[in-house]
């Protein structure tokens, strides 16, 4: 009998797919492959998410609970157990924009055995990776470059960021949530607005979109300078 699951093991796709796991750690990080771990009857609290005035997105605890399920994992700490092969988590996200915070010390520790892929995102993946080689394009330095006429220095973290939403942008998701941008770069700003102080350009090529609160975009003609800067 064949079981209809909600997710796959990490380790189960890396062998059906063939990959390497330079590859995977490549599709963590740039945010193609959400993974989740799975855990049962654990105290947790569950956070709701709600909204400033400037549209900027916050948690809010609503309920002490026995949580058994699965939960997606932050980025930066999805990209630690690839890299690493085990941490010690404190909070896993849910459909529907809400956040688990376990009360359990020091959180639990996950290793690499415990990763899983949600079902639609594993079928998304094959139908996008399956016999394609994995490539980067040519590499770009975002700390330091010249753009419409102005210098742009970066640190490292915001030029991080910069290469992030790029990564997405060729990915096909251009826009991205603050939040999920912030987590891409180990920030523990906020806003981004934070991340960027004073970078007073850094808003022209990092965009908000339009009727999506704390979502943004590449401006898209710094993406075709990118994608097109050394063809004559």
């Amino acid at each position: 009998m064949r079981l209809e699951r909600d997710a796959f093991e990490l380790s189960e796709l890396v062998d059906r797919w063939g990959i390497a796991g330079a590859d995977i750690r490549y599709l963590v990080a740039s945010n193609r492959m959400r993974l989740s771990v799975r855990i049962v009857a654990q105290p947790a609290v569950l956070h709701a998410t709600e909204w400033t005035a400037e549209g900027e997105s916050f948690f809010v605890p609503v309920e002490e609970k026995v949580f058994s399920g699965l939960g997606d994992l932050a980025l930066r700490d999805a990209f630690r157990l690839v890299r690493d092969g085990e941490g010690h988590v404190t909070h896993l996200f849910l459909p529907e924009e809400q956040m688990l915070t376990l009360c359990r010390d020091g959180g639990i520790c996950f290793s690499h055995v415990d990763l899983l892929v949600r079902r639609d995102c594993a079928e998304a993946l094959e139908r996008e990776v399956l016999g394609v080689p994995l490539t980067t394009s040519e590499a770009f330095d975002f700390r330091l470059f010249v753009y419409d006429g102005r210098e742009f220095a970066f640190t490292m973290p915001q030029a991080r960021a910069l290469e992030f939403m790029m990564a997405q942008t060729q990915a096909g998701a251009p826009d991205q949530h603050h939040s999920d941008i912030l987590n891409a770069v180990g920030s523990t700003s906020q806003r981004l607005s934070s991340l960027f102080s004073r970078k007073p350009w850094w808003s022209q090529l990092l965009c908000k979109t339009e009727g999506r609160r704390g979502w943004y975009h590449l401006d898209p003609d710094f993406v075709i300078w990118l994608l097109t800067r050394h063809r004559d």
